[in-house]
């Protein structure tokens, strides 16, 4: 039974859920019988029905009446007042009406559900073999998964045991090659020739040693060290006994002197330079004795070789000044015979104060030393500074090559030694250079103690100077020892030098007090200062050694004293004079020459001297021939008051000068051509002197123009006085005119080409 509130229609389709279909044709038959049957009784059913209806009515209302009474129908039934039992009936009649209906549906679709019933059946059928398809799938799909697991666990486990291998594969390859020697390199370094084969398999036993020395400690158990290592200490000895041999026969064929030593070690000993250092690392023993072995010989090559040089260069000396040359001595010109005859004095060697082309020693662009087999073939003999320059060339060269073949062949950078690679080769050089540095050493003093050349010894310390800057950028420091020495003998000697120059012209000081000198042109003195002293200045330019900037210092002090003495001796002022300023005006002729200008400390000094004198000789030939009229403007000006000057000194001075001016400027131009050859120094005085003459009539021309202003003042003041007056001021207006002072400059002019 459908209850009404159920929301089935009358007339809607059902649908048949839960519908059995192997009942469905009996129960068709059976509704069909039943509704035959109900249509017979109908009436007596509805009488029993209804009185069972109500009763059951009756129950269903007390037990389902609390239930409804939320639905909507009810609600709205009760709302209305409808009879419950009637519209239970009439419900009743409609679901009769629809149970009719859908038995007829029923009966009208049989067919179709009997098709559809044999349809599911199929289906069933069907589902049920895919389920144990699926079922048996699903088996097998465990299975699958169960051995992909199982071959997973393989493969990881087979993976870690292969990098295991793998490195235990890589360890035990890098043990066995570092340990195992090939059987061809055995042979070879017990049995084979030293040569470059040797030294490949010496090279790869050298890596097993090396090898085991590392790891010796981290592999001392294994068998295999312990068994390689006896072998490999034979196999080292071994080598090191055919390496000692082989390397003690190279170094005995650098015994004759004829013999390049520089071709052997770069052909034979760098080339092989990896036996001394597996001496040295291995044997030390063996490499001590290679290495005395070549100090031994290498110190005697080297020897042997410099005393020759040494030799060979004396014999193109060309002495240039002995114990006479100094610049205060005078030179002689003749000299007595043994039977009492005068001949000249022949001097064969070049100017001794002068630098000349001698600078050019220290020029860098020729780095070659003397060849004696070449220099011997010819006549041509050198001063001494190109001796020591060729000496010390070949020094620094065979210094710095041999140098570097001890840093390369005897320090090995792997061994273990006490001193540094750089002081082992200090001490090896030492060792085998000791001997030439000592005969250097003996060149310079032995040259030294016979020369008096400031000059080729201030050339030497340049070119010593110029040796270590090579060596600095060589960076070879094994001769800062010799340089120092060399500096330690020649600085002295070149003082003493210039000492005994300045000793000597203190003694020629002596020697013209008490002969005065009437010369006026400058000694020979002067001349050798001028040129020693320009030489000296180029070769301190650039380097401003204090040690020359004191001595000539000191010299220039003693020879300006000389010229004073000198100038005092005589007794003629003017001479005196003349002769001060031709030996300035040589002195800085010469270092003019030179290139030297005045910011030089020695030229401004000269040219001081040289102005005062100038100024004092002006005044001096002013005075000789102008002196009354310097002499009045003098006094003159001293007055306090212009009235006090004399105006017959005016007009007496005006006089003078107005009739010989012209006469005693040519008498002073001509005196100074005179006494002065030099053109320039000659109108520089000529200018200086006319100039005073001019300062001083200008002066004596103001003086005159004031007197003579203060005079016609007077005048104009007195006009009409007594007569004794008068007459003084007629005296006065007899004054002599002076000439012009623009004509006088006009006449001066005439003379300033003269030189």
């Amino acid at each position: 039974m459908v209850s009404p509130g159920s929301g089935i229609k009358p007339g809607s389709d059902l649908v048949f859920e839960g519908f059995d279909t192997t009942n469905e044709p009996h129960d068709i038959q059976r509704r069909k019988s039943n509704r035959a049957n109900n249509s017979d009784e109908s009436g007596h059913n509805d009488i029993v029905n209804s009185g069972n209806n109500n009763d059951d009515n009756d129950d269903n209302d007390e037990i389902e009446l609390p239930d409804m009474q939320n639905d909507e129908l009810i609600k709205e039934v009760l709302t209305k007042g409808v009879d419950l039992r009637l519209y239970s009936q009439q419900i009743e009649k409609e679901l009769n009406v629809l149970e009719e209906q859908q038995l007829d549906s029923y009966e009208r679709h049989e067919k179709a559900l009997l098709e559809l019933d044999s349809e599911i059946r199929g289906c069933d059928e069907v589902l049920a073999n895919m389920e144990k398809l699926l079922v048996n799938f699903k088996s097998s799909l465990g299975a699958i998964n169960n051995d992909i697991q199982a071959l997973q666990n393989d493969s990881l486990s087979m993976s870690m045991r292969l990098k295991n291998r793998v490195v235990a594969e890589k360890q035990l390859d890098k043990i066995i090659q570092g340990v195992v020697v090939p059987p061809e390199a055995v042979r070879v370094i017990c049995d084979g020739e030293v040569n470059e084969k040797y030294l490949d398999c010496l090279i790869e036993v050298n890596k097993k040693v090396a090898y085991m020395r590392v790891h010796s400690k981290q592999h001392r158990k294994l068998k295999a060290f312990q068994e390689i290592q006896p072998e490999l200490d034979r196999l080292c000895l071994r080598a090191s006994f055919k390496i000692r041999d082989f390397l003690l026969d190279k170094i005995n064929d650098l015994r004759s002197l004829n013999t390049n030593a520089y071709v052997i070690q770069s052909s034979v000993f760098l080339k092989y330079r990896f036996f001394n250092h597996f001496l040295i690392e291995r044997h030390p023993e063996a490499a001590v004795e290679v290495r005395d072995s070549y100090i031994h010989i290498m110190r005697q090559y080297y020897l042997d070789h410099f005393e020759t040089y040494q030799r060979g260069l004396m014999k193109l000396e060309r002495p240039v000044a002995d114990k006479a040359d100094v610049i205060g001595m005078e030179e002689p010109t003749t000299k007595l015979s043994l039977f009492g005859t005068a001949k000249p004095v022949i001097r064969d060697k070049a100017n001794v104060f002068n630098l000349g082309s001698r600078a050019s020693v220290l020029d860098p662009s020729d780095p070659r030393a003397l060849v004696l087999s070449i220099a011997g073939e010819s006549s041509e003999r050198h001063p001494f500074e190109v001796l020591f320059r060729s000496y010390n060339l070949a020094l620094s060269d065979n210094a710095t090559t041999e140098y570097g073949f001890i840093m390369q062949f005897f320090v090995s950078p792997k061994a273990r030694q006490k001193i540094t690679g750089s002081d082992m080769a200090r001490m090896v050089f030492s060792h085998i250079f000791e001997p030439s540095i000592r005969v250097g050493e003996q060149f310079a003093k032995t040259y030294l103690e016979t020369t008096y050349d400031a000059l080729g010894i201030l050339l030497c310390v340049r070119i010593i100077a110029h040796l270590a800057g090579d060596l600095q950028r060589r960076l070879v420091p094994v001769l800062d020892a010799y340089v120092n020495s060399m500096n330690m003998l020649l600085w002295p000697r070149f003082q003493a030098i210039l000492d005994s120059h300045i000793e000597s012209v203190k003694r020629l000081s002596l020697t013209y007090r008490s002969k005065p000198r009437s010369d006026t042109q400058p000694p020979a003195v002067v001349r050798r200062y001028a040129e020693l002293a320009a030489s000296l200045l180029r070769l301190n330019n650039g380097h401003s050694t204090h040690v020359v900037a004191l001595s000539l210092a000191r010299l220039r002090t003693e020879v300006q004293g000389f010229l004073s003495h000198v100038a005092e001796a005589n007794s003629d002022k003017h001479a005196s004079l003349v002769f001060l300023i031709n030996s300035y005006d040589h002195l800085l002729t010469v270092l003019y020459e030179n290139g030297f200008s005045e910011r030089e400390e020695e030229v401004a000094s000269w040219k001081q001297e040289l102005s005062t004198t100038v100024l004092e000789f002006a005044e001096s030939e002013l005075e000789k021939h102008f002196g009354y009229l310097k002499q009045f403007v003098v006094e003159a000006e001293q007055h306090s008051d212009i009235g006090q000057i004399s105006a017959d000194g005016l007009s007496q001075v005006a006089g003078i000068f107005n009739g010989e001016w012209r006469a005693q400027i040519a008498a002073v131009n001509s005196s100074i051509i005179q006494s002065f050859s030099n053109f320039r120094t000659g109108t520089e005085i000529l200018h200086a002197v006319l100039g005073q003459l001019i300062i001083y009539y200008t002066r004596f021309h103001s003086l005159y123009d004031k007197r003579c202003a203060r005079r016609n003042n007077n005048n104009n003041d007195n006009n009409g006085s007594s007569n004794s007056n008068s007459n003084s001021y007629s005296t006065a207006s007899g004054v002599c005119q002076p000439v012009g002072v623009q004509n006088v400059m006009v006449e001066i002019k005439k003379y300033r080409n003269n030189f």
